[in-house]
């Protein structure tokens, strides 16, 4: 389960530092998300997602097939090198608009790479639905 997060730098290069504990997978595939994040999951998990891909209820086949071709035409293999980087390609960076700093969070399953910027926005907003709800978890 990853949770947490963490704020780093993309370098000349465009690679970004992946937090330790969420290295213990070593390998992810990384792919477009929604909110103009990155989805990064590790390839054990990912198989489980491309199972799943068959089963999703798509009542227009051309739609299931557009899904299909966007979520997998974009994803990509990696793995950290020996300090932990990952190089995102350029056009994984070009649609998370990742310039310089970069927010890695966990989100139960998966990571989520954000521009730090798009981040800040998108939080804002998100805190208020969560505290809205957030009496209904209360134990």
């Amino acid at each position: 389960m990853f949770v947490g997060l963490y704020e780093y730098s993309v370098d000349s290069k465009g690679r970004i530092f992946i937090p330790s504990k969420f290295r213990r997978n070593n390998h992810f595939i990384i792919t477009i998300g929604l909110d103009e994040c990155l989805y990064a999951y590790p390839k054990d998990r990912w198989g489980k997602l491309e199972n799943k891909l068959d089963g999703l209820p798509f009542n227009d086949k051309s739609e299931e097939r557009a899904f299909k071709r966007v979520l997998l035409s974009g994803a990509t293999e990696l793995k950290p090198d020996s300090q932990g980087r990952i190089l995102i390609p350029y056009h994984l960076r070009n649609y998370a608009k990742l310039k310089n700093d970069v927010i890695i969070i966990g989100v139960s399953s998966r990571i989520e790479i954000w521009s730090k910027s798009i981040w800040e926005k998108y939080n804002k907003n998100a805190k208020k639905l969560f505290f809205k709800h957030v009496s209904s978890l209360e134990i």
